[in-house]
């Protein structure tokens, strides 16, 4: 069996993030069997296999009556595909404000306009201190690195120090209802996922795999949605 270094998949996966920015138009992708709109410098499907698969199962996790939350909606398109299996309502958060107009013409392109919005910042800080939730979801940038100095792009995959990280688990424990769940999209082959359970223990959660998938991209590796729930 061969041994990849991690430092192969994080230059696997700048690769493959660099190809996706030569896209200057937009463009439609089909994912589950729904068009969605693509614009340039945004996290895409076309080349990010993970997508689709949070797409299929983060709308498992939630039931019609939550409120649902999704930071780092991207293209919308994990957002789209949960309000449309059934939510109270659904809001979405992006940093790139590329992204957020990105959202925005999803939502409005499936007609859900009444049960769903998005919001241009940084994780939860569009949020007020009362805005509780049942479920959050992000796909988070689990590449981890030492390099600081990065485009709000490459910030959709690579997390310096793992900050976004940490501060997704501790700060979403302030955001969740009684009983409510984090859903945390990763990959224990790109990611550091001893940090990951450390964040998760110091903050007083429980963690279980609740899906999990094989993909290729420019390596072999594995993707999964794990689900965190507050002890007390």
């Amino acid at each position: 069996m061969t041994i990849i270094p991690y430092q192969d998949y994080l230059d696997g996966t700048a690769k493959v993030l660099q190809e996706s920015q030569t896209e200057t138009e937009r463009y439609e992708v089909e994912v589950l069997g729904r068009e969605f709109i693509v614009n340039p410098g945004v996290f895409s499907p076309k080349y990010f296999e993970d997508t689709a698969f949070f797409a299929a199962e983060v709308p498992k996790l939630v039931k019609p009556k939550d409120d649902f939350l999704e930071i780092g909606s991207g293209t919308g398109i994990v957002l789209v595909h949960t309000a449309l299996s059934g939510v109270n309502k659904g809001i979405g958060i992006d940093i790139s404000h590329g992204a957020y107009l990105n959202t925005l013409a999803n939502i409005r392109k499936h007609g859900l306009q009444k049960k769903v919005t998005v919001r241009h910042g940084d994780l939860y800080d569009p949020l007020s201190a009362d805005e509780k939730f049942d479920v959050i979801f992000w796909n988070t940038p689990f590449g981890f690195v030492d390099r600081y100095n990065l485009t709000v792009f490459e910030k959709a995959v690579f997390d310096p120090g793992y900050q976004a990280t940490e501060r997704y688990i501790i700060q979403g424990r302030n955001h969740l209802k009684p009983y409510g769940r984090l859903l945390i999209g990763f990959s224990t082959t790109l990611g550091r996922f001893d940090l990951l359970q450390k964040f998760l223990q110091q903050s007083d959660f429980t963690v279980r795999l609740a899906a999990k998938t094989a993909s290729m991209e420019t390596h072999p590796v594995f993707f999964e949605l794990f689900e965190a729930t507050p002890l007390t």
